[in-house]
C-alpha cells in the first residue's frame, strides 16, 4: 500500500518556522545594532531586554502560524498543531540548554506559549479565509 507524503504540510510548517527565525534574526540584529540588545550568542540576562524579545518573537510566532495555516489551507488545523508542538519542543529542550544564557522564565514562557501562538495564527487565517469567502461572495448590482 502506497502511502501519500503530506508535502504540503510539511512545506507549511517549514514555511512557519521559517518566516518566525527569519523575522526574528532580522530583529535581533537590529536590537543589538541599536544597542537594546547584546550580540548574538551572547547571554541576555536583562529581564527588560528579554520582555521585549519575547514580545515581538511572540507577534512572529503568530505570524509563523499564519503563513503556516494559509499554506496548509484545508489541514491548516494539523499544521499549526505541528508548529507549535515544535515550539514546545524545542523551547523545552532550550530551557534545559541555554538555562545560563537568558532568564529561566523566558525559555520556560516561550516553551509554553509555542502551542497558544501558532493557533492563534491558525485563528487569524480562519478569520481571514471567512471574511474573503463572504467578501467574494458579495456581487455588485448591474446598472
Amino acid at each position: 500500500m502506497k502511502k501519500n507524503i503530506p508535502y504540503r504540510l510539511i512545506f507549511a510548517v517549514v514555511a512557519g518556522i521559517a518566516t518566525t527565525m527569519i523575522l526574528t534574526g532580522i530583529t535581533n540584529i537590529v536590537m543589538h545594532s541599536i544597542g537594546l540588545h547584546p550580540a548574538l550568542f551572547q547571554p541576555m540576562y536583562d529581564d527588560t531586554e528579554a520582555q521585549l524579545a519575547l514580545f515581538y518573537h511572540s507577534l512572529y510566532a503568530i505570524f509563523g502560524g499564519f503563513i503556516t495555516a494559509l499554506i496548509a489551507k484545508n489541514k491548516a488545523r494539523r499544521a499549526v498543531f505541528i508548529l507549535g508542538t515544535k515550539e514546545l519542543i524545542m523551547w523545552g529542550i532550550g530551557a534545559i540548554l541555554l538555562w545560563q544564557h537568558a532568564p529561566a522564565w523566558y525559555t520556560i514562557t516561550k516553551a509554553l506559549l509555542g502551542i497558544p501562538l501558532a493557533w492563534i495564527g491558525g485563528i487569524l487565517y480562519e478569520t481571514y479565509k471567512k471574511r474573503k469567502s463572504l467578501l467574494s461572495a458579495r456581487t455588485l448590482p448591474l446598472v
